[in-house]
């Protein structure tokens, strides 16, 4: 008994490190197989390469005695995957590897004596249905996220896109959609593997522009071992890396007012159109530091909004304060703390002491005293462009080919974002108008070393952390 008790830490640090490895594979892809012959044979001892090339990152593997192979922690990109072995024709094919793919690549092998080629089209073998998992899931590439509309460029707004999928837009949690039915709140989001997932209140931890995607997949169901801690779904985002060519992107986005209609709110109260303009832009650049090495990959994002709506409210009307028998409290309260109104406020209508007593006129105010105002003002808030807003966002990366067995990269995003006073709380009295900072951070390294073509580590390290805090008018 004694013994099995000991033996309990021990198993439970092998069940630890094991659930870390497998959701450390996440972000990355699997090709599998089995090779044969013409007569449907195996052939083991074939020699299995995969080739990016985007990058020259090669991994090999040795069939096995039933002529099964397996490369695993491939990031997601293009490979060329050939299979050798003397007195068989040589076997070639583009492959494509997605995030979290696990594919399968069968080959059947010709007897020959010459050192023939057989090349495949990846578009005529790829599988339209996966037959390797039992996953339900969608994987949104980055030729749609380049091409498909967004408002607002927020790479999590495609998300809606996948099947089995419904738009969640308020309950603001997780990615604001509901899949399989469940709570927007049980779907767990990672990025580049890690968790990205606000714990305080469920939504997406870190937002990343949108050029700085790769492509991302969406599970609904059934997904497995590698994913967890959640009722409904997976998002699982990859950031790019860069390549043996330079690639970039400057670009710059504007929306406005003019072509925008009025508020319901404003047409009711015959006040003019609200002004609004947004500005997004930003530029994404990636290439060789060491061509077939070492890579390097950086993207950022600025927003700025400068919005306004016009509110309505009912305050009490300052001549009410000077009437005879007011309590000097009501007017030594109202003296400190609702003195001064806010610059530019209208008076839409007004009320007297009976109005807004139903006709009657109580003691000690006769029935024409003033009593309240209906006031319009205008507040820094979102009239349709988002909230009024300086922001800055940015993701950079780093990868390395130590050599064909071990590669690295790291990874940090950060994300400041600054609401204008006004936009939290506002007030038709001064110094009551509060914005909100947040500023979020999050860094992921990753090491994936080849032991052996059937033993292969990937450690992975992360970190998120953010900070919120008030922003007050300073009035």
């Amino acid at each position: 008994m004694q013994r099995s008790l000991k033996k309990i830490p021990a198993v439970l640090g092998v069940m630890l490190l094991a659930s870390a490895w497998l959701f450390g594979q996440a972000e990355s892809g699997t090709i599998t197989g089995t090779v044969t012959d013409s007569s449907n044979a195996v052939v083991p001892g074939a020699t299995v390469t995969v080739v990016a090339t985007s990058t020259g990152l090669t991994r090999t593997t040795i069939t096995a005695a039933a002529g099964e192979y397996a490369i695993t922690n491939l990031p997601p990109t293009t490979y060329t995957l050939t299979i050798e072995r003397p007195g068989f024709q040589k076997y070639s094919r583009q492959v494509v590897v997605d995030v979290g793919s696990r594919l399968d690549v069968s080959a059947q092998l010709p007897v020959t004596g010459t050192a023939t080629t057989v090349e495949v089209s990846a578009s005529s073998e790829t599988a339209v249905v996966n037959t390797e998992t039992q996953t339900l899931s969608q994987v949104i590439t980055s030729n749609q996220i380049t091409d498909l509309p967004t408002l607002t460029r927020n790479p999590y707004d495609l998300v809606a896109t996948a099947g089995n999928v419904t738009e969640d837009t308020q309950s603001m949690r997780g990615a604001n959609v509901a899949m399989n039915g469940q709570r927007s709140a049980d779907t767990n989001i990672l990025l580049d593997g890690g968790e990205n997932v606000d714990l305080f209140n469920a939504t997406v931890g870190q937002t990343v522009p949108l050029d700085s995607v790769q492509e991302f997949r969406v599970s609904t169901s059934n997904f497995t071992a590698e994913y967890g801690r959640a009722g409904g779904g997976v998002v699982n985002v990859t950031t790019k890396s860069g390549t043996n060519d330079f690639h970039g992107t400057v670009y710059e986005y504007n929306r406005v007012s003019a072509l925008a209609a009025n508020t319901y709110n404003n047409d009711a109260n015959h006040l003019p159109k609200d002004g609004f303009t947004r500005n997004q832009f930003g530029y994404a650049i990636g290439g060789p530091i060491i061509k077939n090495k070492l890579f390097f990959f950086s993207s950022s994002e600025w927003i700025r909004v400068r919005s306004n709506s016009t509110e309505t409210q009912g305050i009490i009307d300052p001549a009410f304060l000077t009437q005879p028998g007011i309590s000097p409290n009501t007017t030594a309260f109202f003296s400190a703390y609702g003195a001064h109104t806010v610059p530019g406020l209208r008076v839409l209508s007004t009320v007297n002491w009976q109005a807004a007593n139903a006709g009657a006129c109580p003691a000690p105010l006769p029935c024409s005293a003033p009593f309240g105002e209906y006031v319009a003002y205008s507040v820094p808030q979102d009239s349709g462009a988002g909230a009024p807003q300086n922001t800055w966002m940015t993701v950079a990366r780093v990868d390395y080919n130590l050599s064909n067995k071990t590669m690295l990269y790291g990874r940090y995003a950060g994300y400041n974002e600054d609401d204008f006073p006004g936009f939290i709380n506002f007030s038709p009295y001064q110094g009551y108008d509060t914005g909100q900072t947040q500023f979020n951070q999050s860094v992921t390294l990753n090491l994936t070393h080849v032991f052996t073509p059937n033993v292969v580590n990937s450690l992975k390290w992360g970190i998120y952390f953010t900070q919120v805090g008030p922003r007050s008018c300073g009035c």
